[in-house]
């Protein structure tokens, strides 16, 4: 269509050139010329406006742009002589660019249409129906016999040059079709010596196929892999079995392969290819084509006999065996390589049974092992919980036993004396006594709240961990300037908040005791899906030493630590030179926590 284009813009312009140079030429104004002229340009775009159309809805509207291009050069034609114009070569172009841009089919259809027109204006002209135009070409012999003379003259040169370039481009398409035939043919050789895996299947692939394809009437491939000098018969095509090989090159496969080029053979020396000659014994017309890879190594040698005069070959045919032995060659060292690849897997697998066999033991040892360590770690670990939980115990016994026993003894006992002092004590002293012993009960209940806020403060499972610690806080009573920064976006579940506050307790009670800190600030956030809680106050600090013991009497810093990496995290704590210590710690949110008591 680009073509077409070009041509038809070139039409157009000598058209003009021609009327305008020599208007003595023209049988009509200059004006009704450039008018077809430019009705005829608008075509030009049609072809490249319908470019997107599929090639079915493509076609009609080539053709119909050919046939209006006839229509406008007949028109030319008939305006600036008929038969006798000087722009009747421009038919002769037009015929002979269709034939060779489309094919000659095309070519002779244009043709034909052409020589139509030109009968068509012919019998309008004798018939009277068109006016024959009188030019200076009028003095020339035009009319009558000699007008239906040179007008057939006209269509006899228009068929002869049609019928000579329909010819060239006939063999022309012949020939691309052959190519195009033996490509896709040498494209199936290729597919199907990809799909072989075999290095045995490969040559005997190419074989077989460059015989049938191109007529091979016998072949051999000689290989070996790049580590091994002599060849073996890999492929063999021919009438009877192949003899012995033996061992060496012929002269025709040296020469091939220092030259690496194919080589041409009319026929074999039995003195100098020996060796070939035992294969293909009388064997004419060979093809010797040497087999290399990419980086130069040889790989071995590619026999064919090719029936006829070897003078006859084409090098078409010749290039194409030559590309298909390169992919064979590949594909063949591909292979082999696969093949030691896979021999070496084998290989390295039996040693690795061998060496599972003597390792699995020491293994075994050492796993074992490894289960004694991590179980004498988790004995240690429980026997530090039930030491901490036995503290705990006894430490609210003692709580208990000094405080609401005590008290509660003491009210006894005073109630005791009041009953039996009853009838001699006034009333006044009496109410007295009996007030002491309100007092001594509600602060023995005070204790008891106290102890069992300790125990577990319904705050934790009422109002949630930041409340629990609050109200924990309070229970202190230091003095200190307390606050809690709650971000969290959810609640932990039970056993992570309990976790979780018996770490912020301990912690807030090593700041009462030891800290001697004027404020402290709790955090509690979510934080890579889990909760991190970070106590932070302004005290003495804490040494380096005194964070590996713990504080008699209490879990410590140590029992902090492993609550929180049984619970699955992890606990740290960071004390700074100019004071003021921080505890942080993080427990998963889907992890189990420590139960406590």
């Amino acid at each position: 269509m680009e073509y077409l284009r070009v041509l038809r813009i070139g039409f157009a312009s000598v058209v003009l050139v021609v009327c305008t140079l020599a208007p003595e030429v023209r049988g009509v104004s200059l004006l009704a010329v450039g008018a077809a002229t430019g009705a005829y340009l608008l075509l030009v775009p049609v072809p490249e406006l319908t470019r997107r159309l599929r090639r079915v809805q493509l076609l009609p509207v080539i053709g119909g742009t050919l046939l209006v291009d006839g229509i406008y050069l007949a028109w030319v034609s008939y305006a600036t002589g008929g038969a006798q114009s000087p722009l009747r070569f421009l038919v002769f172009v037009h015929v002979v660019a269709v034939t060779l841009l489309a094919s000659y089919r095309t070519g002779l259809k244009i043709a034909a249409w052409h020589s139509i027109l030109l009968f068509v204006a012919f019998y309008a002209q004798s018939a009277g129906i068109l006016q024959v135009r009188e030019t200076i070409l009028s003095a020339l012999p035009g009319r009558g016999d000699n007008f239906r003379l040179v007008s057939m003259l006209n269509v006899a040169a228009l068929w002869a040059v049609a019928l000579g370039t329909a010819t060239c481009s006939a063999l022309s398409e012949r020939e691309v079709r052959t190519h195009k035939l033996d490509l896709e043919r040498v494209s199936g050789i290729v597919s199907e010596i990809d799909q072989r895996s075999s290095a045995s299947e490969i040559p005997v692939t190419l074989l077989t196929r460059l015989s049938e394809v191109f007529g091979f009437t016998r072949g051999a491939v000689l290989a070996s892999p790049p580590r091994v000098e002599a060849l073996s018969l890999m492929a063999y095509r021919g009438s009877a079995s192949p003899g012995q090989i033996r061992e060496g090159l012929d002269h025709v496969m040296e020469l091939a392969w220092n030259s690496r080029q194919t080589q041409l053979v009319r026929g074999l020396d039995p003195q100098a290819d020996q060796r070939l000659d035992t294969l293909l014994p009388g064997a004419r017309n060979l093809l010797i084509v040497p087999l290399f890879l990419e980086k130069g190594s040889r790989l071995g040698i590619l026999v064919l006999e090719f029936p006829g005069r070897g003078d006859n070959m084409k090098r078409w045919i010749v290039t194409l065996v030559e590309q298909c032995a390169g992919h064979a060659a590949l594909a063949l060292h591909n292979a082999w390589l696969l093949e030691e690849i896979q021999q070496q897997v084998e290989e390295i697998r039996a040693l690795e049974m061998q060496m599972f066999a003597q390792k699995r033991t020491q293994e075994l040892r050492e796993s074992l092992e490894d289960l004694r360590v991590v179980d004498g770690q988790r004995r240690r670990l429980l026997s530090r919980l039930v030491n901490a939980e036995e503290e705990e115990r006894h430490r609210i016994a003692r709580e208990v036993h000094d405080g609401p026993v005590q008290l509660m003894v003491g009210v006894g006992m005073q109630l005791e004396m009041l009953r039996r002092r009853l009838d001699t004590l006034d009333p006044k002293a009496a109410a007295e006594s009996l007030d002491q012993a309100v007092g001594r009960i509600q602060s023995a209940v005070d204790v008891m709240r106290t102890l069992i806020f300790e125990l577990r403060p319904s705050a934790l499972d009422e109002e949630g961990l930041a409340a629990a610690i609050v109200e924990y806080a309070k229970e202190l009573d230091s003095g200190m300037d307390f606050r809690v920064d709650s971000r969290l976006r959810r609640e932990p579940s039970d056993e992570t908040r309990v976790t979780l506050y018996r770490i912020a307790q301990e912690a807030l009670i090593n700041v009462r005791k030891h800290a001697k800190a004027t404020s402290v600030e709790v955090r509690l956030e979510d934080r890579d899906g889990g909760f991190l809680v970070r106590v932070q106050d302004n005290g003495v600090g804490i040494s380096a030493s005194e964070m590996l013991r713990s504080t008699d009497g209490h879990l410590g810093l140590t029992s902090m630590r492993e609550r929180a990496e049984m619970a699955g995290g992890r606990c740290e704590v960071r004390s700074l030179s100019e004071g003021g210590t921080t505890v942080e710690f993080w427990v998963p949110a889907g992890r189990p926590a420590l139960r406590t008591a």
